[in-house]
């Protein structure tokens, strides 16, 4: 039985500093795919812009708790991925 390596998960922290939030960003490097969690509404194009440059295909926003600025944020991805 032959094992195969798997790549460990990516995960990238990112920070938005006016609220004091972080915004993550973890891939599969097999896939290319990715999720957000917790985006924010003042920063999701630099974490759009770092999804694409990583190389990664957005599949899905995750929110760990109801706060307006990242409802608002994963609002703004979904509108931007889809046209």
């Amino acid at each position: 039985m032959s094992e195969s390596k798997a790549e460990p998960v990516v995960v990238r922290q990112l920070f938005e500093k006016e609220s004091w939030t972080y915004t993550y960003i973890v891939g599969c490097p097999t896939t290319k795919k990715c999720c957000l969690i917790d985006p924010v509404d003042l920063t999701w194009e630099r974490d759009l812009a770092v999804v694409d440059k990583m190389g990664y295909k957005l599949e899905y926003c995750l929110n760990t708790h109801v706060h307006a600025d990242h409802i608002t944020g994963s609002g703004l991805i979904k509108k931007a991925r889809s046209e």
